[in-house]
């Protein structure tokens, strides 16, 4: 079922050019639960008015999307289903054109059923209505695996004896016990690809110096380093302990940047902000406060406490513009009467003080 390339650039027109950072395009797309029902609204773009959705599968199986509305927007509703080895928004013109893909519309939402997944597969989903729309779209997501003995958590992808062996460990932050979740490398061909493991092991030539990393887990807040070092020897391991959200749990929200004494949020936080966004999105029964926090030599008291509430509320803006609602966040700056360290003695150490953490709160 491959559709040619001008087909698809005639549906999705001017998304394929240009990166945002909301699931209006594949760059910011929401990550689908294995299991689970959850809610989006078309954000209302004039020309390019869509949902951008990525399911990865834990094992071989079959996947399962039911997409309803509330409204009329699904009537004239037309979508692809992307089935690829690698995120679609990654790959190449060329390779976009190999792509497993199926068109599909309000008569035709069968082509979501049963799909055949491989493990760690991704199915991409591209729903797209007439602009200014911002209906609210109803998704449930279910999984089948067909091959119950492969194993889920454990992957070893190393192929030669002789070569240095890199491994990444995810580990509950609290408990230590392992956790499976999604892992993304990238900075070497050897290394390069998204697992779905607790520990995976792979073959490594030559040291990373600047890779690039990230780790979702559901059920966790998501790590990623854009500057990832590998060193190279006989054996690595890398072990990445991930926070778990609960009510009442204070979380700092890392890789999040702001422009120096200013509040506008930089272009290498989206990632993150994204994730927090599917968090949201995901779990509708929960909201946040989010607190702001600057290190105590930027402003003076007053100062300080109106930045850091500015810097709050940005994030919560950059959430609501991104289909969160507005109520369920909540901006609050403690300026920096609540340092990490009282006296940093360094840059480092005032960076800690720097930070937006996040208290969830049941509804």
């Amino acid at each position: 079922m491959k559709i040619l390339l001008s087909v698809i650039c005639m549906l999705f027109g001017g998304l394929l050019f240009g990166q945002r950072s909301t699931y209006n395009h594949c760059s910011g797309a929401v990550f689908a639960p294995v299991e689970g029902k959850f809610s989006l609204s078309f954000l209302g773009d004039k020309k390019s008015n869509q949902i951008w959705l990525v399911f990865i599968a834990p094992k071989s199986g079959k996947f399962n999307l039911n997409i309803t509305t509330i409204s009329a927007s699904l009537n004239d509703a037309k979508g692809i289903l992307y089935i690829s080895n690698e995120e679609w928004c990654g790959l190449t013109p060329l390779q976009k054109t190999q792509t497993d893909s199926v068109a599909f519309d309000e008569k035709n939402f069968l082509a979501l059923k049963n799909v055949e997944l491989e493990k760690n597969q991704f199915a991409t989903i591209c729903l797209e209505t007439q602009g200014n729309l911002r209906d609210v779209v109803l998704f449930e997501s279910t999984f089948f695996a067909t091959n119950l003995g492969e194993e889920e958590q454990i992957l070893d992808f190393t192929y030669d004896e002789a070569l240095p062996v890199y491994t990444l460990v995810l580990r509950d932050g609290q408990s230590k016990a392992p956790i499976a979740g999604r892992i993304s490398l990238q900075g070497a061909p050897e290394i390069n690809g998204s697992y779905f493991a607790s520990q995976l092991s792979i073959n490594l030539k030559q040291p990373l110096k600047k890779g690039f990393l990230k780790v979702e887990v559901p059920g966790y807040f998501p790590v990623e380093y854009k500057e990832h070092r590998i060193p190279l020897g006989a054996t690595y391991t890398d072990t990445i302990y991930l926070s778990g959200f609960k009510a009442g749990e204070l979380t700092k929200l890392e890789q999040v940047y702001f422009s120096a004494g200013l509040p506008e949020i930089m272009e290498e936080s989206y990632a993150q902000l994204n994730r927090l966004r599917d968090l949201l999105l995901l779990n509708p029964q929960i909201n946040i406060e989010i607190h702001g926090h600057v290190n105590l030599d930027e402003n003076s008291a007053k100062k300080a406490q109106k930045l850091s509430k500015q810097r709050a509320e940005m994030v919560k803006n950059y959430l609501v513009q991104n289909g969160v609602a507005a109520k369920r966040l909540y901006p609050i700056g403690f300026g920096s009467s609540k340092p990490v360290y009282k006296t940093p003695k360094d840059e480092e150490e005032k960076e800690a003080n720097r930070r937006v953490e996040i208290l969830i709160k049941e509804n």
